[in-house]
């Protein structure tokens, strides 16, 4: 299920993932139905309840201010940061680029658990002026031991943690090439991994099974999220100094801005199954149009309407040179979540770039790469 749109903050999207909202749940009734009521009894219940919620609203606020730390970092660095993305064991800021610089990686690393433990000093020093056992005491000590375990969790020396992070930039500065960086403190992060599953596993044997299942998928989750980081840092790598003419394909299948829907999908879609097509109206490009732009029209009023008032116009879709950098264009292919893209020479289309080309080219020089 894709994410749902929470809010924007200072021009970056923050949407929450389905198992976010799981989480959320999971906390209010965690500490409305056993936390507060052992810490705070004397509580009615309706305020035990509303405490609780209030208490998880926090918590996931100081999660977003720990995100969003990361975010304005990047933005200051002039890496833009499309959006922050809330799930199931916190969040990321979706950068759509690398950090140009060891000390810049490592400020932005650094930010988010910083700020964390800074919420954690707040929220203890606060709680020091409520009595015991006041609700609004026990909120805030929550608050506090919360954050301090986020930052100090954050810490650890593996990716896709900050630690793992603070970890690529030293190592990063010491030997002075990243993707051996990004592999070692991605090693880190498996490592990791196997060892909440193996802490995970021996919670399960000795029948504690919350505990130990949620540790195994926590554990799960590092594994596969340090692959993922030094596969991207891979990625980079191996498209440095590449050009779009030599990833983009050359044989692009158009359609007419005037034809409709319906026979868009009965000559086209079904028989050239893309994900998108260019749009000419004679030998102009007038814009792209994708599946998933047809999808959303209702079936019964494809024959009536045009492509052209579907597609999105080449003024919003900007199109890209052959002899544009692969990197940069991957890149904004992340920030704007564009693809494909179409590639033009003096106006004219002569190819087109999607992700599936630039995985392509990836599959064969990423094995070359790894053995440097």
């Amino acid at each position: 299920m894709p994410p749902y749109p929470l809010m924007r903050l200072g021009g970056i999207r923050v949407v929450v993932d389905p198992t976010w909202i799981f989480v959320f749940v999971l906390v209010v009734i965690s500490l409305g139905g056993s936390y507060l009521p052992t810490v705070a009894p004397h509580l009615d219940p309706l305020t035990t309840w509303l405490l609780g919620l209030l208490a998880a609203v926090l918590l996931f606020g100081s999660v977003l201010l720990h995100e969003l730390s990361h975010a304005l970092l990047a933005q200051r660095a002039g890496i833009q940061v499309p959006r922050i993305r809330l799930f199931l064991f916190g969040g990321v800021s979706e950068m759509a680029a690398e950090p140009h610089s060891p000390s810049a990686e490592l400020r932005i690393a650094a930010a988010g658990p910083a700020v964390s433990l800074l919420i954690a000093l707040g929220a203890g020093v606060v709680a020091q002026l409520f009595a015991e056992p006041s609700g609004m005491r026990a909120l805030c000590d929550y608050l506090s031991v919360s954050n301090l375990l986020l930052g100090l969790f954050n810490l650890l020396p593996g990716l896709p943690l900050d630690g793992g992070r603070m970890l690529k930039a030293f190592l990063w500065s010491r030997h002075g090439n990243l993707l051996r960086a990004t592999r070692s403190a991605g090693r880190g992060g498996a490592a990791l991994g196997y060892s909440f599953i193996g802490i995970g596993l021996y919670f399960i044997a000795r029948e504690e099974w919350l505990s130990g299942i949620w540790l195994g998928i926590l554990g799960l989750f590092l594994q596969r999220a340090a692959s993922a980081s030094y596969k991207t840092a891979l990625l980079r790598d191996t498209l440095s100094g590449v050009r779009v003419a030599t990833l983009m394909t050359r044989e692009v299948v158009t359609v007419p801005d005037h034809i409709s829907l319906d026979e868009l999908v009965q000559e086209f879609v079904l028989r050239k199954p893309h994900g998108a097509f260019p749009v000419m109206s004679g030998e102009a490009l007038q814009g792209m149009i994708s599946i998933a732009q047809v999808r959303r029209v209702p079936r019964d009023e494809w024959v009536r309407t045009p492509v052209r008032q579907v597609m999105t116009p080449l003024a919003e879709r900007a199109a890209i040179g052959p002899d544009d950098d692969a990197v940069l264009v991957l890149e904004r292919m992340i920030r704007e979540d564009a693809s494909p893209l179409a590639v033009t020479r003096d106006g004219r289309l002569i190819g087109i770039l999607s992700r599936r080309d630039v995985l392509k080219v990836f599959q064969v020089r990423a094995t070359f790469a790894e053995s440097r």
